[in-house]
């Protein structure tokens, strides 16, 4: 759980979680998936102090400045596949400083990776609005690591 900058009392960004959630109904625990379903990352971050809070509420003609770009990963641990995917951009809203589900959740589907173990992550950047998780990451930077997951085929 970090991020950067941490130069409080002026800014402060933090990515503090990483959820692996599966649509009900499931048995088996959240991290233990058959390649056949679903599940969901979705990650919890903050942004605080003064600087912090200013750039998250930057609007210029009525719109928000800046925005987050969220990127999840599935790092194969052995043989299997390298994955990652995005939910797109969130948007800065006005005076809401931390963020989280459903903002951030993003549908992995089924059969998006091969049987194995994978250790998720998942990268967390404020960029110029439209910029894209390629933009200029504005030196707000968040990473996080999850679970380990275990893809199996039922």
């Amino acid at each position: 759980m970090s991020g950067q900058p941490q130069a409080p009392p002026w800014i402060s960004f933090d990515v503090t979680g990483l959820a692996v959630t599966e649509p009900p109904p499931t048995l088996t625990p959240s991290t233990i998936i058959p390649r056949t379903g679903s599940f969901v990352l979705s990650a919890q971050f903050a942004v605080d102090y003064v600087f912090g809070k200013g750039l998250n509420d930057l609007i210029v003609g009525g719109l928000p400045v800046f925005e987050y770009n969220v990127t999840y990963f599935a790092e194969s641990i052995g043989p299997g596949t390298e994955w990652s995917g995005s939910p797109g951009a969130v948007s800065c809203i006005l005076n809401q400083y931390s963020y989280g589900a459903p903002q951030t959740s993003l549908t992995v589907s089924a059969m998006s990776l091969t049987p194995g173990t994978y250790r998720t992550t998942c990268v967390v950047k404020m960029s110029p609005r439209g910029g894209g998780s390629a933009g200029f990451p504005f030196h707000v930077v968040g990473f996080v690591e999850g679970p380990m997951i275990e893809i199996y085929q039922p």
